[in-house]
């Protein structure tokens, strides 16, 4: 009886619990409205993930455009805004019977924030704060496009160009404003402001470029604040920028697969935790390549660690690891086998292996509300092993003799029934007593630096002044070894047959200062750098009995670079006007350091005794310019005018070298736009972004030495005529030295014939009044025309982007006709067509992108680069890849 009785009672105040929490819950859902902003930055930018924070009820995030939306009661009601690096924003309001908007709401940094964990979310294709000319891709584009490569997105900026190689850009090669492209040798290129390339100074070509699915935006600086950084600070900087650990803690997946076995996995973890936010993530990448035997495999591992030690003091510690292990080829197609098929590569015995690892240690303190001082320590270790199959260009006609049956039917097959010309050839691997051998390059690199900056503030007769000072030490060694194995393509070990080390230190410097008067702006800046190198030849040195000490091991070479710059603005309105003047410079590498400079010409030394005294390749650069925004902000963008001069130009190409140096002018305009179309109030978004460059080129003066051009290239009919119409049309212009029947080399004197060209050494190109004077540099084309359209409704994204690169020289003797093994000729014209769509959703809590994208639709081959001229031939490009998949945020 007793059981029953407690039963239904039980059953009662169920029934009563139940009906109390309906009746509670039908009145506050009865006073519940809707509470919505949007976040953004002191510069208006958007944020993303910021912590909104009800006095009652459950938090929530903005999202990608920094909009929130939260259900509040009726009645008065605060909010506390967090995101990591700024200072917490209280807002109190008083909600009626109708949703409230409180429209933009605006955070302020703390001082202890830094900028390698402040991304903007701006769309506006510059940044205000950088003097000059300027370019930012945003972490909303990034995800818009899904590129494979950060080349991908590069190459949509005003004055970048992008020289295809194999690969999937972890071997980059970008020009800006017409600098020399191979290897992005003269573009100085960062990652959360510290340099990416194995040794800047002596060997500045990047081997290591950052996964694209770990970055968050790109900046591209072409003006005077180049200065802040260097060297190789000529024609501009790009640095990659990383996430920062977000405000919400989140656990993230991205999956990504498509054509040719693309497949990219990445997994990351972070959040920030009190004042502390932190961040893990891993990405793999494979991808089989879009010609055979370019096969690539890569690993990233990294952390970042942002902490707020006090109310005046912060730090940041990022550690990263890369390792590749990749098909590369150094050689590629020769016209004949490009027509054929475009997706050949016989020499599958090639491998790249490498691992890299960064350190970044960065310090604020605080000193005062207008004063702060950065410590930043940087570490890098960088390991290359690149096996190379030695390989040789032979008449497509003389291959399956050349390489016997088995080997024929093996690799090049693709020949079987095809007729040959004179003037076709095919790239074979090098046979000699029936084998086929391999050589390796194996690098090893370190580079470490210390640096202090200083940053004040203040105001002073009706004058706001911003100072920035900063001084680093800086020390990179390298080491360059080469070995050579004849017993197999496939050995992996073999004889030394270089052995180099050099060691480099500098000491370098810089000082800006901002004055604000009113709408003007006025920016000095003054860069110096002293510069301390030295080689050893450790094989000759081994050779050498009369060594007496270890003064004797070493070539050295010392230099100090003095870099003034200065930019002035106008503010109107929405619209800067600004101009600048600067210097620039290009490090000595390895190729030139260790000469000799003698009336103007470079020499190897006479003596081991004689001191290096060459110097850096220096410039003139300047720009005028405006940016902002008109129509109530509807069109957006930027345009500038620029003119570089250069002069000690040296490095010019894949061996082309200016051994009386030259003087060079680069002069162009670049546009970007970015106007929105559809009111703001819409629901639908569409935008167009047109992006143009106009360049020109002029090589003022200079003898420029080609030792390969008769040496190396397998020459047509075509390109062999050519040559002798360019001699004997302009004589003064051309120094041509052959071998005669006794041995003898011979300067010849015109006019020539195409019969002499068989026994020549040497060419030498004089350009000037009396020489060459409408000579243009390689890899700069007069026109390049990038559009971008992007739409969206609500969850739904869609971009189609059309890109086209005028016709461009791929060497100074500006050869209109193709060489048989394609290693010189002028670059058609070519266009790209690429297409993306996402969506996001919810699915149960989980926040989802499915996405797509479409690269070079039109599937219309090119070529795209002779990076190595004759020892590589052509690099094609415009492969027609289609990728999906989706990304998860928990």
């Amino acid at each position: 009886m007793n059981i029953s009785i407690r039963q239904t009672y039980a059953k009662v105040h169920r029934v009563f619990g139940v009906f109390f929490f309906l009746l509670a819950s039908s009145n506050f859902l009865i006073s519940q409205v809707f509470v919505s902003g949007t976040v953004t930055s002191s510069d208006h930018e958007p944020l993303v993930s910021v912590l909104v924070i009800p006095d009652v009820g459950q938090p929530v995030y903005s999202d990608k455009n920094g909009d929130f939306k939260i259900p509040v009661q009726k009645g008065k009601c605060t909010f506390v805004l967090k995101f990591l690096g700024n200072e917490d924003l209280v807002i109190e309001k008083v909600v009626n019977d109708e949703d409230v908007n409180l429209g933009k709401l605006i955070m302020t940094e703390k001082a202890t924030l830094m900028n390698e964990v402040n991304i903007s979310a701006t769309t506006l294709p510059f940044k205000s704060s950088i003097a000059g000319t300027n370019y930012y891709i945003s972490p909303l584009q990034l995800k818009k496009v899904q590129p494979i490569s950060t080349e991908e997105v590069l190459k949509t900026l005003p004055g970048v160009n992008v020289l295809g190689d194999m690969g999937i850009s972890n071997r980059l090669n970008v020009s800006i404003r017409g600098s020399w492209g191979r290897r992005s040798e003269k573009v100085l290129i960062l990652e959360d402001g510290s340099p990416i390339s194995p040794a800047p100074y002596t060997a500045p070509g990047v081997y290591y470029n950052p996964v694209s699915d770990r970055i968050d935006g790109i900046e591209v600086y072409t003006g005077p604040d180049v200065l802040r950084y260097g060297p190789n600070n000529m024609f501009g900087i790009i640095n990659y920028i990383t996430p920062k650990p977000s405000q919400q803690p989140a656990l993230r997946a991205k999956i990504t697969g498509g054509q040719r076995g693309y497949f990219t996995g990445l997994l990351s973890y972070g959040g920030t935790w009190q004042k502390v936010g932190t961040q893990v993530e891993a990405v793999y990448k494979r991808f089989d390549g879009f010609t055979q035997n370019s096969s690539v495999n890569m690993i990233n591992l990294n952390a970042k660690v942002f902490a707020e030690l006090a109310e005046n003091q912060s730090i940041l510690f990022k550690i990263s690891g890369q390792f590749e292990d990749n098909q590369a080829s150094l050689a590629s197609l020769t016209p004949f086998s490009f027509n054929i098929d475009p997706t050949q590569n016989p020499l599958d015995a090639d491998r790249f292996i490498m691992h890299r690892y960064g350190l970044d240690i960065i310090h604020k303190w605080v000193i005062n509300p207008k004063s702060d001082l950065i410590t930043k320590i940087f570490a890098s270790d960088f390991y290359r092993d690149w096996w190379r199959q030695n390989n040789a260009v032979i008449q497509a006609s003389k291959v399956r003799e050349y390489v016997g049956n088995e080997i024929f039917s093996q690799r090049y097959a693709y020949l079987e029934g095809k007729s040959f010309g004179k003037d076709d050839y095919v790239r074979v691997g090098t046979l000699v007593n029936g084998r086929e051998s391999t050589s390796d390059s194996k690098w090893a690199f370190n580079v470490t630096s210390l640096q202090e900056t200083f940053k004040k503030s203040w105001e002073g007769n009706h004058i706001n002044h911003h100072i920035e000072a900063q001084i680093k030490a800086y020390r990179e060694t390298y080491n360059d070894q080469m070995l050579a194995a004849d017993s197999s393509r496939w050995a992996r070990s073999g004889r030394y047959t270089t052995d180099l080390a050099y060691d480099l230190q500098s000491i370098s410097g810089y000082y800006r200062h901002q004055f604000d008067i009113k709408n003007w702006e006025f920016t000095p800046i003054l860069r110096m750098e002293k510069v301390w190198m030295q080689r050893e030849d450790r094989l000759s040195n081994a050779k050498n009995p009369d060594l007496t000490s270890a003064d004797d091991l070493s070539r050295v070479n010392t230099y100090q670079v003095f870099q003034p710059g200065a930019a002035i603005s106008y503010h109107w309105d929405n619209i800067k006007f600004f101009g600048s003047i600067y210097k620039g410079y290009i490090a000595p590498s390895k190729y030139f350091a260790f000469l000799v400079e003698r009336d103007g010409v470079l020499v190897n030394p006479l003596t081991p005794e004689e001191l290096s005294n060459i110097k850096p390749e220096k410039s003139v650069n300047l720009e005028v310019g405006l940016r902002g925004e008109i129509l109530r902000s509807k069109l957006s963008g930027q345009m500038a005018i620029f003119n570089t001069r250069i002069r000690n130009f040296y490095l010019a190409g894949w061996n082309e070298f200016f051994d009386k140096l030259g003087v060079i002018n680069l002069r162009g305009v670049e546009v970007a736009l970015k106007w929105d179309v559809l009111p703001d109030e819409s629901e639908h978004k569409f935008n167009i972004q047109p992006n143009v460059t106009f360049l020109h080129s002029k090589i003022i003066s200079g003898e420029l030495v080609d030792r390969h051009l008769f040496t190396q290239i397998k020459h047509t009919d075509a390109t062999k005529q050519e040559f002798v119409d360019k001699v004997n049309s302009l004589p003064s212009a051309y120094d041509v030295y052959a071998k005669g029947s006794d041995g003898v080399i011979r300067q010849l004197t015109a006019p020539i014939s195409v019969s002499d060209l068989d026994n020549i050494t040497k060419t030498v190109y004089k350009f000037g009044e009396d020489g060459i004077r409408n000579g243009r540099t390689p890899y700069a084309p007069e026109l390049a025309i990038n559009v971008h359209l992007s739409y969206s409704f609500r969850n739904l994204g869609l971009g189609f982007t059309y890109s086209r690169v005028g016709q461009q020289y791929a060497e100074f003797a500006n050869f209109e006709n193709e060489s048989g093994d394609g290693g010189i000729g002028k670059i058609k014209a070519y266009s790209t067509y690429d297409f993306n769509v996402d969506y996001d959703f919810n699915f149960h809590g989980v926040r989802c992108t499915l996405f797509g994208a479409a690269k070079n639709l039109g599937d219309q081959i090119f070529v795209a680069s002779r990076l190595n001229r004759g020892q590589s031939g052509l690099m094609p490009g415009g492969f027609r890849q289609i990728n999906g998949g989706i990304n998860i945020l928990l």
